[in-house]
Order: C-alpha cells, then sequence, then structure tokens
C-alpha cells in the first residue's frame, strides 16, 4: 500500500506533553511518521486536505451487540413509540408484511406518556393475533412478552416465563434468538448494517457480546478480508465449556478479529426491575435476581484463571456486584489482575465496592447513555429507585478512586457522541467528568481492556490508523449534539466519508 498524508487539521494525540501535529502519513495501516513541521512530500504520495477539521483517534465501543443491532433494523422498531398503544400499531401493521415471526424490540416504556405495563401482557398481544407468534422485546433484552401462539414454541425448559402473562425475564429474553432463529441471509445482512452504523458514528473499534454461530460468521467474512471494522469478541457463557476444549485463550486472533473473552450475565437490568439490588425497588418487595450462585461462579472464574480467559461480568445492582467481588478475589492476588477482569454496568455502588474494585484493579465498562437517557429528574430510575438514582453512575467517583474505566453503549444508542454528553453533562456531579477525561474512556481506556494500547486509542507513530474527522473541538464545543463525523478511516482506509 502507497502512503497517504492527512494534513491542514487540528489532530488531537492525547500523549502529556502534548504535540503539535502539522500532519499524519499512513502506510500499510500503519501511523507511519508524525510530522510537527509542515512537511515538504514529493506529489507521489497521496495527500488528503482536511479543511481545518479535527482528527481524533477512532472510538472503541467497549460494550456492543452490533450483529443483533442489525438484526433488529429488519424486525420492528419500537423506539420511538410514545405509548402502548403506538407499540400495538406497530405490530399491527407488522401483520400486513407477510412474516411467518412478528419480533418487535426496544419499546421504553420511560419514554411512554403514562407507564402502562399493566396491560402488557399476551391477552394483549392475541388482540393482534393469534395465529402467528408475536414477540415484544424490552430495550434493555431483559424483558419479553409474547402472545399465546409465542409462549406455545417456548419448552418447559425455561424457567424464567410467567405463562399466565405471558412474560418472560432473562435468560429466555436474551436467547429469544435461539428459539425464533435468524437466518444466514438475515444475519450477513445485520452485520452490514451494524457495522455500517458503527462507522457512521466514528467507531473503529467494538468488544463484540456474541454466540459461537456469530463468531464463525465473522470469522469466515475476516478470512475473506471482509470486515470493515475491528471486532474483539466476548463469547456467552453457555459456550464456556466448547471454548475450554477448543484450548482458546484470550488475545487469540488478529487486529480485526480476536477472542477476548466469556460474557457473564449476574443479574438483570434496572428497567426490567430484576437487578439484583440491597434494598428493594420503590413501593414493591421486589429486590432483582442473581443469575447465578456464588459456587457456580466460583467454578467459572476458576476455570477462566486456568485457561487464561477474561471474565466480562455483567452486574448492574450492587448485590450482584458485591457477590463477583467475592469470587474475583479468591482467583485475583490484590492489585494484581492480569487477564484484567472486568465488570459491566455497575449502575449502583458505593464507596466499599468501588474500593474493592480499585484493590482488585478490575476495570469498569459503563455506559454513559444511560445516564442520559433515563437518570434525568423524574425519570425511569427516579422512578423505580427513589433518592438512590442520585448516586448512580458515578463516573467521576469511580475515576477518582484510581478504577480503569472504560465507555461503551451497549447499542443505547450506537453512538459515542451521545454517551460523551452524558458523562460530562452528568445530572449529579458524582458523575461528571472533564471531556478530555471522557473522551480517553472511549478510546485508549477500551484499548486497555483488551490488551491494545500500545496499538490503537491516541495518535501515535506505529498505532493503527484507525481515525476519525469531525467539524467541530470536542473539548470546547457545548452542545455536543452538533458535532458531525466528517470520515471514518480504519487500517488507513476510508470506510466512511459524509456526503457534504
Amino acid at each position: 500500500m502507497k502512503s497517504i498524508l492527512l494534513y491542514n487539521a487540528h489532530f488531537f494525540d492525547f500523549r502529556k506533553p502534548h504535540k503539535k501535529i502539522q500532519a499524519i502519513q499512513i502506510r500499510n495501516g500503519i501511523i507511519e511518521k508524525i510530522y510537527t513541521k509542515k512537511p515538504k512530500l514529493p506529489r507521489t504520495i497521496k495527500q488528503y486536505d482536511l479543511k481545518g477539521n479535527y482528527v481524533i483517534p477512532g472510538f472503541i465501543d467497549s460494550h456492543t451487540h452490533l450483529i443483533s443491532l442489525g438484526i433488529e433494523r429488519q424486525r420492528i422498531n419500537l423506539e420511538k413509540c410514545k405509548s402502548l398503544n403506538d407499540c400495538l400499531e406497530k405490530l399491527r401493521a407488522g401483520l400486513t408484511k407477510g412474516k411467518k415471526v412478528i419480533f418487535a424490540s426496544n419499546w421504553d416504556e420511560s419514554n411512554w406518556s403514562s407507564f402502562e405495563l399493566e396491560n402488557l401482557n399476551r391477552y394483549t398481544l392475541d388482540k393482534i393475533s393469534k395465529e402467528k407468534p408475536i414477540i415484544m422485546r424490552r430495550i434493555c433484552g431483559h424483558f419479553a412478552v409474547v402472545n399465546s401462539r409465542g409462549l406455545s414454541c417456548i419448552s418447559n425448559k425455561w424457567h424464567t416465563v410467567d405463562r399466565k402473562n405471558g412474560h418472560l425475564y432473562e435468560d429466555i429474553a436474551l436467547n429469544l434468538n435461539d428459539i425464533f432463529k435468524p437466518d444466514k441471509t438475515m444475519l450477513q445482512k445485520a452485520l452490514k448494517l451494524g457495522t455500517s452504523e458503527a462507522l457512521k458514528k466514528g467507531i473503529t473499534s467494538v468488544h463484540e457480546i456474541i454466540d459461537i454461530r456469530r463468531f464463525r460468521l465473522l470469522q469466515i467474512i475476516n478470512r475473506n478480508r471482509g470486515l470493515k471494522l475491528r471486532f474483539s469478541v466476548y463469547i456467552l457463557l453457555k459456550h464456556f465449556k466448547d471454548i475450554q476444549n477448543a484450548g482458546l485463550s484470550s488475545g487469540l486472533g488478529d487486529d480485526f478479529l480476536r477472542f477476548s473473552g466469556i460474557k457473564i450475565f449476574l443479574d438483570g437490568s434496572i428497567g426490567a426491575k430484576t437487578a439484583a439490588l440491597t434494598n428493594p425497588y420503590v413501593r414493591t418487595r421486589r429486590y432483582g435476581k442473581i443469575l447465578i450462585n456464588r459456587q457456580k461462579l466460583e467454578q467459572i472464574a476458576s476455570a477462566a484463571k486456568k485457561h487464561d480467559i477474561q471474565l466480562m461480568i455483567h452486574t448492574i445492582g450492587d448485590r450482584a456486584t458485591a457477590q463477583a467481588l467475592e469470587v474475583l478475589k479468591k482467583i485475583i492476588t490484590r492489585t494484581q489482575n492480569p487477564l484484567r477482569h472486568r465488570l459491566e454496568h455497575l449502575e449502583i455502588l458505593n464507596q466499599s465496592l468501588i474500593k474493592d474494585i480499585a484493590d482488585l484493579d478490575l476495570i469498569c465498562s459503563m455506559q454513559p447513555n444511560f445516564a442520559r437517557k433515563w437518570q434525568r429528574p423524574g425519570n425511569m430510575y427516579e422512578r423505580y429507585l427513589g433518592n438512590r438514582y442520585k448516586t448512580m453512575n458515578c463516573f467521576k467517583q469511580i475515576s477518582d478512586a484510581g478504577v480503569k474505566l472504560v465507555f461503551g453503549s451497549d447499542c443505547m444508542p450506537l453512538d459515542p457522541l451521545f454517551g460523551f454528553h452524558g458523562a460530562i453533562h452528568h445530572p449529579f456531579a458524582c458523575g461528571r467528568l472533564k471531556p478530555e477525561s471522557a473522551f480517553r474512556n472511549y478510546t485508549a481506556g477500551g484499548a486497555y481492556a483488551t490488551f491494545d494500547e500500545n496499538k490503537k486509542g491516541i495518535i501515535e507513530k506505529g498505532f493503527l490508523a484507525d481515525l476519525v474527522v469531525i467539524d467541530n473541538n470536542l473539548f470546547t464545543q457545548t452542545n455536543m449534539d452538533r458535532i458531525k463525523i466528517l470520515m471514518t478511516m480504519v487500517n488507513g482506509d476510508i470506510v466512511y466519508q459524509k456526503k457534504l
């Protein structure tokens, strides 16, 4: 590959002390040279005049379900519905499209004009159709409702099913694609749709949570050099035995596709009222549920240590996090976490839990877009948790304690700039980060989580040429929503460019 030059831009390298970069030379997907003075180069080198815009390292989204997002884009999207009736109207419209299964996702009752969950059950969906299965899954993925026909497709092996109301919780809600399986064509299109959406948002690497079938799809496409962004893959716990038997360990793969670890769901979500809490949800006797008992989790953690496999543990509630820490203390030498085990979400913490996380050198993977969507006064977190909502998602407090913090989106939405806004304009001081700190958590932080800190996440000689061009200064812009992604570059190739 011939060299190319990027010039006439403001480059943010995030090194201290900062360099005044004038131009970047790229060759074979690598930043070959950084110029601090205006270079004089032969005309044979292709040059890109960036017209005074801003160049930043590509965003690393540290928690995605990109292929699942692409599947949802081929189904009914309820994200913008403002009432239960809006959702039902979309389902009725879906009946006319000739599909055998009516599958809708992403409804969020916090966006509805009134909370109408008491009216959402299988009988409500039966009024739309009793002949075709109807599935209506919440945005968090931890709760879904099906009609009677859909319920008949679900075997008795699934225990988290309220068959009276057609309510599905946790494992069954998260694994509905095992029952209503997307075909190969749908999966291939899903990857293209998810990738395209990520590149438009300036995302160049993802930490993707998938099953074995989707991992094989990525392998086939990567073998043919067809991946347009970089995937660090975390495979679901149900495949752990297969992974051990195959002898996989974290880090196996290349710069476009790598096996990074195992994903464990230890509790549910706040929206589904299944995140495991020390104190109950407001006006209920519900405390959520821990999905894996301590003994089983210890067995998993010990096996992961033996096979050199990183753990990604979903813990939203404080009770779930406390159990995860009790187990991890047994396999991690104090202040040494060589496999870089990580905890996901961590929305409800106290000082004691934060101290333990710091002492164990664990990675906190969090989603500031959650704070922006649901942590405003009067929104879902306050309704479900009362005054506890003021001490949730405390990014600054966690960072100040010396914890390694990384940011992702969980595809709600897939948009680092949306989350960036949630971090720097957090409604409470405990969570409010300075722009540069928030940005690092979307770039260099994500690189560290997958042992890539010496090859991506900053603009530096010898690093991968994964770059994004934006039209405004990320650190002085008061309204993040006005910033536009103009170009995304992966491995030195322009994979997205905004039409002007």
